[in-house]
């Protein structure tokens, strides 16, 4: 009652101590729910001065862009290079797509109705729309538009046609947008009249002349001296020259998983105990789908088509039904039954009509087959094959020879249909109707090549792989070793102790995706820009390889330490110093012809022709653009340097001076063209980068993938 009575006389102080601790459950439940205040952030995968990129948003965009890959190169998969390939795409898209779309806006750019119909289905169609295979009259592998306008009506029954068309859409859209921004960009480039003759006279004004070379390398370190306050000053001079991205090196061991004894010895008693089974199986087809690692092989082979010669003479040696094996191939252990014996042709010659879906008179595929059905009756009845092909068939290649498009072997592909195998059945000049991607297909075999024994041979393949034991054993033996070696210094001991092999991966940027050898290495990725330096990781599992690493190296975003480059500062202060002290040799030399100082320094003369300011090197000596600009600008005969340059130091004399032509003789409009024309494809790729420059861009990728 005591402590009823407290509560009461405390009344209005406990309610704002309940009142209180509901509002703190309330708030840190809202802020941690899906639906809180901080949700833009949770889900922001990117920042782009004030516009926020949403993780989903560009989810979606990676989806409708494999979709759209997937229908352009006619695949039902891709592999893990490709998905990032395309991932970076998007990536880059919708930056460059957010950058560019304020550009837009202010100047008020955009695309009407009538000219995105232009660039989809009128006279001005896209490439981009163009290039899709889907779009490409089979026949002549030219762009249809009616297989855009039959895309378009019955994009709506697959959500994926219409979500990757959208996709596809908005992207020719942004083009054009991009198209019209850079056009306005380069109509407000120019080239004057002065620059064209600067130029030219930089490309016409040549030079032959000859040198000698003191290279870096004929100096010893030991004839140069490197304090402290030489590397330091270079760097304060040069702090421009080591501004980084923020990268880790790692070093990292693999554990590989590989099939053991054992793992040998089961699948071998696994095929041997199969072997009963497999001779006496009925549906041999369907046991060898259900049961192989490789699918039934329909073709029928000739002798000597067959891979091994031994399994080649076994099957044209013993009767349909005959098992050969156990035997090992490909590492794999299989069993080899004959199928079926038969006389067949190599090949068979066939003729077609081709009734395609056009979107007009030929709207549909009900439209083409009730077309092809009377057709094939008025060709049974004696009617002209050749005269209906030049009025039917959709197939324009094979117009002028009355529909006939070749011969064709066992499993070989056209129209994607297998002519061989449809027709191979079928009596001379039968029509068959076969119904395709493209439409449908009146087939008529016409011709079929010399009859040759032939066996079909059904194959069970039981491929050597690693059991969950062998797994068990290898990861324990990686385990192990992370587990004892935490340090960088005892992760390199153990590497030497167990005769490993260790391998680097350097300069790994925090959104790379590709380490050589490791299956999608993002996770041990991820873990480096979270760890410190020589923390050693825990087990990675990529594929069939067990990994540990350790951090090697940290680089942050920004001016790299000075300690982190003093190594390499060193090379081009040794380089610096080396310079000054040939060129101090040399010019000690200071002869009156270079015959006398190749004399003295034991060396021998090289020669240089046609040699102009706009030179990108001098054959062989290469980049040395420093020299270049003097030999140029230097009187004729006359010894002179020493200049220093990219691998030496050289003195030179000017030979052969070829002066350009009087301007007054010359016609700069070649000139100021091809100016123009370099300008505007710099300013295409500059314009670009230069926004993205002047644009703060906070990515955040890394948190989600």
């Amino acid at each position: 009652m005591a402590t009823l009575e407290n509560i009461r006389k405390r009344g209005p102080l406990v309610a704002i101590i309940i009142g209180f601790a509901m509002l703190a459950f309330i708030l840190g439940d809202f802020l941690n729910s899906g639906t809180n205040l901080m949700s833009g952030d949770r889900f922001r995968i990117a920042q782009v001065d004030d516009v926020s990129v949403d993780y989903r948003d560009y989810e979606q965009r990676v989806k409708n862009a494999i979709e759209q890959f997937k229908q352009q190169y006619q695949t039902s998969s891709i592999d893990d290079r490709q998905r990032e390939e395309i991932r970076r795409q998007v990536w880059e898209g919708m930056i460059q797509e957010i950058i560019l779309q304020k550009e837009f806006d202010e100047l008020g750019l955009e695309i009407s109705a009538d000219e995105l119909f232009d660039m989809v289905q009128g006279r001005n169609v896209d490439p981009m729309i163009q290039q899709i295979p889907a779009f490409r009259n089979p026949q002549t592998g030219m762009f249809d538009p009616a297989m855009v306008i039959y895309f378009l009506k019955n994009m709506d029954k697959d959500p994926n046609s219409k979500a990757a068309w959208l996709n596809i859409e908005e992207q020719i859209k942004q083009k054009r947008l991009s198209s019209k921004y850079i056009n306005l960009v380069i109509k407000g480039l120019y080239i004057t009249k002065a620059q064209a003759e600067a130029a030219y006279k930089e490309r016409n004004y040549m030079v032959d002349f000859n040198y000698l070379t003191k290279r870096y390398s004929e100096v010893s370190d030991s004839s140069i001296s490197i304090s402290d306050n030489d590397l330091q000053a270079y760097y304060k001079e040069h702090k421009d020259d080591f501004k980084q991205e923020a990268s880790r090196d790692i070093a990292y061991v693999t554990f590989d998983v590989i099939p053991s004894a054992n793992d040998t010895a089961y699948t071998l008693d696994w095929v041997k105990k199969a072997k009963p089974e497999f001779e006496a199986e009925e549906n041999i087809k369907q046991y060898v789908n259900f049961n192989s690692d490789i699918p039934f092989d329909e073709k029928h082979y000739k002798k000597g088509e067959i891979a091994s010669f031994e399994l080649d003479s076994f099957m044209f040696s013993n009767e349909v039904g005959t098992v050969y094996g156990p035997y090992f191939e490909d590492g794999a252990f299989k069993l080899a039954r004959i199928v079926e014996k038969k006389d067949m042709p190599d090949s068979i010659g066939v003729k077609h009509i081709l009734i395609q879906i056009n979107g007009q008179d030929i709207p549909d595929i009900e439209r083409a087959k009730a077309i092809a059905d009377s057709l094939k009756s008025v060709i049974e009845k004696g009617a002209d094959f050749a005269e209906l092909v030049k009025n039917y068939s959709s197939d324009k290649t094979s117009l002028e020879k009355a529909g006939d498009i070749g011969m064709f072997a066992e499993g070989q592909r056209a129209f994607g249909i297998f002519p061989y195998n449809e027709l191979l059945n079928e009596k001379l000049n039968k029509v068959k109707s076969v119904e395709t991607q493209y439409g449908v297909h009146l087939l008529v075999k016409t011709k079929q090549t010399e009859l040759v024994p032939k066996v079909q041979v059904a194959i069970l393949v039981r491929n050597i792989v690693p059991s969950s034991d062998t797994y068990q054993s290898v990861y324990a033996e990686a385990s192990k070793f992370a587990g004892e070696n935490r340090s960088l210094k005892d992760f390199n001991k153990a590497i030497q102790e167990n005769g490993l092999l260790k391998k680097v991966a350097p300069r790994l940027t925090e959104n790379e995706t590709f380490i050589a050898g490791l299956t999608s290495p993002r996770e041990v990725i991820r873990w480096a820009f979270n760890a410190e330096l020589g923390d050693v990781s825990q087990v990675y599992e990529f594929g069939n390889r067990y990994v540990v690493a350790t951090v090697t190296a940290i680089r942050e975003k920004g001016t790299a330490p000075f300690d982190q480059v003093k190594e390499e500062i060193r090379f081009f202060v040794a380089k610096e110093k080396k310079a000054e002290y040939l060129k101090n040799e040399l010019a000690k030399l200071m002869p009156t012809d270079l015959n006398t100082a190749a004399s003295k320094l034991n060396t021998t003369i090289g020669e240089a022709r046609n040699v102009s300011f706009s030179s990108n090197q001098i054959e062989g000596l290469g980049f040395e653009p420093v020299l270049i600009a003097d030999v140029v600008s230097t009187e004729k005969n006359k010894v002179s340097g020493p200049v220093k340059g990219n691998n030496g130091v050289y003195l030179y004399e000017v030979t052969v001076i070829t002066s350009a032509l009087n301007l007054d003789k010359v016609d700069l409009k070649p000139e100021i063209n091809k100016l123009q024309s370099d300008l505007q494809q710099r300013a295409i790729f500059q314009v670009v980068n230069a926004l993205k420059e002047s644009t703060e861009i906070i990515d955040e990728r890394s948190k989600f993938y």
